[in-house]
């Protein structure tokens, strides 16, 4: 994980956007599961005495359990394929709340770690505090600028870090687009692989292309879906509707509003 460190000017960036606000933007906010989730978490942790395991500090599987079963959405656990049922081994295996702490660890909400108990911090309650537009945008900020993306594509491929300017870059093809307009996903994959000099590491990879179009897809769309940014469009995939493919994706006007605010 990557401690994300406030700077000094954070309030007043908050208090620039907040000028802006739609009636419309506040309903969707609140709404968001990824924020909903999120103080989930930290509610349950606030609550709760939470030990973390003692060779990475992940939760315990009785927390994992008992945290995704209040999510808006919660996830599947224990997966049964065929007769054989797959269960949950650890945090690492469920995204949706590996994301989220991560998320809430690296903007310093959180303290804890291996063999140490998980609590808030003064800037988690403060974080309880915010209306939820304010929590969303601390959450999307703490994303961009904190985060390694890396985390939601961890494959050797990809090398330990991506290219230092490729959240810039990234943020500028995305605000170039045109809201509530279908995008198709391939063609922005590639101008943004070629501008920001993405490659896969293993160079004769004969999959290299379709590698990268799944990172930018995981990294990047996936995430900004979560935070209500874009409306990805799915077709079914060469292995059905079980497995659809990306084809497009659209910036809502929600969307668009909080991107802009990445730069104010």
């Amino acid at each position: 994980m990557y401690r994300y460190q406030a700077m000094p000017e954070e309030a007043r960036r908050l208090a620039n956007w907040l000028r802006r606000v739609k009636g419309e933007w506040i309903s969707l906010a609140e709404a968001l599961p990824l924020r909903r989730d999120m103080v989930t978490l930290l509610t349950y942790l606030r609550d709760n005495r939470v030990t973390g395991t003692q060779s990475t500090g992940n939760l315990t599987l009785k927390a994992v359990r008992e945290v995704t079963a209040r999510f808006v959405n919660p996830p599947e656990l224990d997966v049964a394929i065929g007769d054989h049922v797959y269960r949950l081994r650890s945090e690492y295996d469920v995204w949706p709340l590996y994301f989220l702490h991560t998320l809430a660890h690296v903007a310093g909400l959180l303290e804890g770690g291996p063999s140490r108990r998980w609590r808030l911090t003064s800037r988690g309650d403060q974080f309880l505090r915010l209306d939820p537009l304010g929590q969303v945008w601390f959450l999307l900020l703490t994303w961009w600028e904190g985060v390694n993306w890396l985390i939601a594509f961890p494959f050797a491929g990809m090398g330990e870090d991506l290219p230092s300017d490729f959240e810039e870059i990234t943020l500028t093809h995305l605000l170039a687009l045109p809201v509530d307009t279908l995008v198709s996903f391939e063609p922005f994959a590639d101008d943004l692989i070629q501008e920001a000099g993405l490659k896969w590491g293993e160079q004769a990879a004969p999959y290299g292309r379709e590698l990268l179009h799944a990172a930018i897809r995981q990294m990047v769309i996936d995430i900004l879906a979560d935070f209500g940014i874009v409306e990805p469009k799915h077709e079914a995939g060469l292995l059905g509707d079980e497995y659809p493919d990306l084809v497009a994706f659209r910036i809502t006007p929600f969307g668009r509003w909080l991107l802009e605010a990445l730069r104010v």
